[in-house]
């Protein structure tokens, strides 16, 4: 079940969140990240980018760091905004482990990178437990700040 939508500007057009606000919970993890649906060209590249882009963030954020007693599971989806009607959409499983991301490829290289920056605080918000109201302003503040600092650290 999911709570709550609303819609964000990105740099083209709109970008979609859509999640269940959580308790706080730990975000010392260990991270699985899994490929899901690509109805893209291209897969590698995106696939490549996206891990980068998902080991840079858990690492600055320091939600890398093992710990026997919490997995957590990334599910990230790559489509086309026809198929999506946006750009990026996250979402929180129902067991309050999962988080699945779906982004839309026909993007900019950098509004990619600032669209998958926008979901990942949204699965940080909800790891910190610090998902207020509908979680936008500060996913929306601190995607492109992020976007460019990946690619100031030489990763594009």
């Amino acid at each position: 079940m999911v709570i709550g939508v609303d819609l964000i500007r990105t740099g083209k057009s709109w970008t979609r969140s859509r999640g269940i606000s959580s308790k706080g919970k730990s975000i010392m993890a260990n991270w699985d990240i899994t490929h899901g649906h690509y109805n893209i060209d291209k897969q590698m590249q995106h696939r490549d980018l996206v891990n980068s882009v998902v080991h840079w963030f858990l690492g600055r954020y320091a939600m890398n760091r093992k710990s026997a007693d919490q997995h957590r599971i990334l599910h990230v989806n790559l489509k086309t905004y026809k198929a999506m009607k946006c750009w990026g959409e996250c979402s929180e499983g129902d067991d309050g482990i999962d988080y699945n991301i779906d982004i839309a490829t026909d993007q900019s290289l950098r509004d990619f990178i600032a669209t998958l920056m926008h979901e990942l605080v949204h699965v940080l918000q909800w790891e910190r437990g610090s998902w207020k109201g509908e979680g936008e302003r500060e996913a929306t503040e601190l995607q492109y700040e992020l976007a460019d600092d990946f690619w100031r650290c030489g990763n594009v």
